[in-house]
């Protein structure tokens, strides 16, 4: 007996880097088109075992498997497909937001013995009591000789102690400063969450200055993390707060760290930058999301406030794996819902995709009852096709037979 009732049904088929085949067997990972009778869908000059796809009245898309198992699709009518869509594969993109200097122009205003106080409602990922929001902060007193760099330093530091209490760390914090400083004299090595950085031989910098740290043989830019040196003892160098930045050496000779002398930092402009991390994923216990926010600054006068808004992407593997283990559930595996934990989700989705995403392309169709002049549409379904960014070698060919089958130009590139 069934286990449920399904009228409305999808399915997805994830295309992998696989070779381009011939005839009606694809290879592992290929995807292809063929007829009813099972012969492969070419876009023009058929062959033995093919048919032209202008000649195709139903098909059905095959996805190739290991083991010679291969998945089909319903059969398609041509004539009912509809809602075709093709998107190209887009990174996720995360949240952004910058007071005062954002690595190119703005700076925070200096007030004598001011509360400056940073308000971030975050958005849950979980339904709670709380409306769906958390209500997170950072504050700096200033005194009446506070100067701008000591008001970045300080909101950075308090944010980042305000979210040490959370379970996964979902923004990260960095303060800026527009001087371009010089680059350090020997190479350092950092531990990340450490305030302690130790030097390979003597820095230039002295207590007072401030490193920049760019990223272990990435080099170093205004828009990199900045930290106050407040001690040293021999070639340990200690910081005004923990490491936020990856641990590694930080190389000489690639220009990973730079000084800012304590003049320069005075002169320069400073800024603070809020970044949304990548949240763990692995579905179903972590669904896919990204982290947002919306900031409200309190007794900071003109200061500027930059924001850009986060994106999910498009054909991103945590998506295409979300909707993939979802989808299985049309296919009768009822254990999605009743013992997600013991029967573990083995999914054809890669998190190495060739190109980093999927090209998505979409359509629906229905299977027709046509009975007199009366026509039932019966079961509408629609079909979700994946294939790597990075166009694997039967892309072309796939998606020359989809434009004429589907009746809308499909590129896969």
């Amino acid at each position: 007996m069934a286990t449920s009732q399904i009228k409305n049904a999808q399915e997805i088929f994830i295309g992998g880097a696989a070779s381009l085949s011939t005839l009606s067997a694809p290879n592992d990972g290929e995807l292809i088109a063929l007829d009813e009778s099972g012969l492969r869908i070419v876009n023009t000059g058929a062959g033995a075992g093919q048919i032209n796809a202008a000649a195709v009245s139903k098909f059905k898309l095959a996805l190739g498997r290991a083991g010679n198992e291969t998945l089909f699709s319903d059969i398609i009518e041509v004539s009912s497909v509809a809602n075709v869509n093709s998107a190209a594969g887009a990174a996720r993109v995360n949240q952004v937001t910058s007071i005062g200097f954002d690595g190119t122009s703005g700076s925070i205003d200096v007030t004598a013995n001011n509360l400056y106080y940073i308000r971030l409602y975050v958005q849950e990922l979980l339904s709670a009591e709380s409306d769906g929001q958390k209500i997170k902060h950072g504050v700096f007193k200033s005194t009446s000789s506070s100067i701008e760099s000591d008001i970045a330093l300080g909101l950075t530091s308090s944010l980042i102690n305000n979210f040490l209490r959370e379970a996964e760390k979902f923004i990260t914090f960095k303060a800026l400063c527009s001087a371009a400083g010089a680059t350090e004299a020997n190479d350092v090595t950092v531990v990340k969450g450490s305030n302690k950085v130790s030097a390979a031989g003597a820095l230039t910098a002295v207590v007072g200055d401030f490193l920049r740290f760019g990223s272990p043989s990435g080099g170093a830019t205004v828009a990199d993390d900045v930290y106050k040196v407040v001690a040293i003892s021999g070639t340990e160098y200690t910081l005004d707060r923990p490491a936020q930045v990856d641990g590694g050496l930080y190389d000489v000779t690639s220009n990973d760290v730079d000084v800012i002398t304590a003049a320069q930092g005075a002169a320069g402009s400073w800024g603070v930058v809020l970044t949304g991390a990548d949240l763990e994923f692995g579905y179903p216990d972590y669904k896919y999301d990204i982290a947002r926010w919306e900031t409200q600054l309190e007794n900071f006068g003109s200061t500027l406030l930059g924001e850009t808004a986060g994106s999910l992407g498009v054909g991103t593997y945590e998506s295409i794996a979300s909707l993939e283990h979802f989808l299985k559930g049309f296919q009768g595996e009822i254990y999605r819902m009743g013992a997600p934990l013991t029967f573990q989700p083995i999914l054809v989705a890669d998190s190495a995709v060739a190109g980093g995403a999927y090209q998505v392309i979409t359509f629906k169709h229905n299977n027709s009852i046509v009975t007199g002049s009366f026509t039932n549409e019966v079961s509408p379904k629609q079909v979700i096709v994946a294939v790597p960014e990075t166009a694997p070698a039967y892309g072309s060919a796939l998606a020359a037979v989809l434009t004429i089958l589907l009746g809308s130009t499909i590129t896969i590139s």
